[in-house]
């Protein structure tokens, strides 16, 4: 419900003050407003209210809204209205000019809206940058996709398309939007030449998470291993490999993605005491360990992390454990790291229920928690751990303003982008485009305004942009005709514009159904399958 409450807010405070944009422009230049609708009022409306000339009210469809101004053809469909003489009140009565400025309202609006959240987030909160150069001091790590077309874990990422990027929370997307990867291997420079077909691999299988920091091996461990284990434990900590000390977890997962019937001497840390296991390599893990069946985990720090992740039906679902609270305790017993909650579990049965004791709001609770026949409670944790690379400036009022400009333009640029990615279909990306419903889903199910409020910003832009595009139906649309009329100085007559924009918003409505269909039929197969 959480979730559902945000994405209302943000489609709320966006769709309100994007109409209020035409409907300030057009009470400058005296354009009689007929209805001013926050989301559709499609058959009916859940609230309405006339106050003077203008129908105030609240529809049941939250796919939009919009102000119906009188003399134009809209999303209204309403062409009676334009059988008769113009009236100086109406739309179609006023220059182009004025009208052009009424269609582009609710974008200017938009974009004021992203710049004023910036401005005031950098002056408080401060301006948060996940530091590109801090992140890839020892070289990233890639995902099986990011290695198969071309990086090696330990590159660091110099230029894309000859641009540097010092804000790593958007270079994994730049990443995808440019074809020239300039990197460093090695101490070596190298140019990665990317292909349509190699970013929808990496779009449909690892998307932004195809590239990350390189993390240190110790805080790894095996969580499960199968039954060709050759000694191997759940809770050993791999720390050497043929006698070559491990640094980086990646190094393990290449030894078990990319070797086939190799034998190796494995050195690992067991109850404090390192051992030497000799095992067999095997990719498919049928004669020996492979990624297949060899689980490697994050040793949280409990003391720190929270619970990020809960699983559908699992006992942690079924026995009340929330997002953001903290394990402290399984039956009493205090845990301070994954491999200690791990372990504690462990003592128990599959099936059998298990006390957790949490720390919610500052208070305990103790949770009763059935295992799963694999003994498994399914929770999942995060530390944040992309905050240590994280460097926050608060800005003065005089920095801020430039700061967030540059901030609101470089996201519509990220938003021209997307678009062009989109765009081609051998990437698709087509199939990532989400409607609120899955935009909803992705939202954090705890309430938290700087988060809020940064991501209706990154919305509003959003907005702004798909508004310009010129489809009729949008603000785009009736601008360009408007556009193409104050050259030509030829009006699109009433039945042609009646036309265009029914076409318009049959492209429109086919689209938004398509990405509903979509976004709800996963959720049902989620929330029932």
């Amino acid at each position: 419900m959480i979730q559902v409450g945000q994405i209302l807010f943000i489609l709320s405070v966006l769709v309100i003050l994007h109409e209020f944009g035409h409907y300030i422009t057009a009470k400058w230049f005296k354009v009689r407003i007929e209805k001013f609708y926050l989301f559709m009022d499609a058959g009916f409306s859940l609230v309405k209210k006339k106050i003077g000339e203008t129908e105030w009210g609240i529809g049941w469809l939250p796919i939009g809204g919009y102000v119906k101004l009188a003399g134009m053809i809209d999303e209204s469909m309403d062409t009676e209205q334009m059988k008769g003489e113009p009236q100086p009140w109406e739309f179609r009565s006023k220059p182009a000019w004025q009208r052009l400025i009424i269609m582009l309202g609710g974008i200017i609006v938009n974009i004021l809206l992203a710049w004023l959240i910036y401005s005031t987030m950098f002056m408080t909160v401060g301006k948060k940058v996940i530091s590109t150069e801090e992140l890839q001091k020892n070289g990233l790590f890639f995902g099986e996709v990011g290695q198969s077309v071309g990086f090696r874990n330990g590159d660091r990422i110099l230029k894309i398309d000859g641009k540097q990027h010092d804000d790593f929370k958007f270079m994994s997307m730049a990443v995808l939007f440019g074809d020239k990867i300039e990197i460093e291997r090695n101490g070596e420079k190298k140019d990665i030449l990317l292909t349509d077909e190699q970013k929808g691999a990496i779009i449909k299988k690892e998307g932004r998470g195809f590239v990350g920091a390189r993390m240190d091996n110790n805080l790894f461990f095996i969580d499960s291993v199968g039954k060709n284990n050759f000694g191997l434990s759940r809770f050993d900590q791999i720390t050497a490999i043929n006698n070559k000390k491990v640094i980086y977890v990646d190094e393990i997962f290449d030894l078990l993605n990319h070797h086939q019937n190799d034998s190796v001497n494995l050195t690992v840390k067991r109850a404090n005491k390192e051992i030497q296991v000799k095992v067999k390599i095997d990719s498919t893990a049928k004669t020996g360990i492979g990624k297949k069946n060899t689980l490697l985990n994050f040793n949280y720090d409990l003391t720190k992390a929270v619970v990020s992740n809960v699983q559908k039906k699992s006992g942690a679902e079924k026995g009340g454990v929330k997002f953001d609270d903290k394990i402290i305790a399984v039956s009493g017993k205090k845990v301070t790291s994954n491999i200690d909650f791990k372990k504690s579990l462990s003592t128990y049965k599959p099936n059998q229920a298990a006390t957790i004791t949490v720390l919610r709001n500052g208070k305990k609770e103790d949770l009763n928690i059935v295992l799963d026949k694999y003994g498994k409670a399914g929770i999942g944790f995060s530390d944040n751990s992309n905050e240590k690379y994280t460097k926050t400036t608060v800005l003065s009022f005089t920095e801020a303003i430039p700061a967030a400009i540059s901030q609101t333009w470089s996201l519509f640029i990220y938003n021209i982008n997307s678009l062009k990615l989109i765009l081609k279909p051998k990437t698709g990306a087509y199939a990532q485009v989400k409607s609120p419903v899955g935009i909803a889903r992705q939202l954090p199910d705890t309430w938290d305004w700087e988060f809020i409020w940064n991501f209706t910003a990154l919305f509003s832009i959003g907005l702004a942009f798909m508004n310009l595009l010129p489809i009729p139906g949008l603000d785009g649309g009736h601008a360009l005709f408007t556009i193409v009329e104050m050259i030509t100085g030829k009006t699109l007559s009433e039945k042609a514009a009646g036309y265009v924009q029914t076409a318009g918003m049959i492209i429109l409505l086919t689209l938004m159904a398509l990405t509903f269909g979509k976004d709800i039929f996963e959720l049902i197969v989620d929330k029932f399958f």
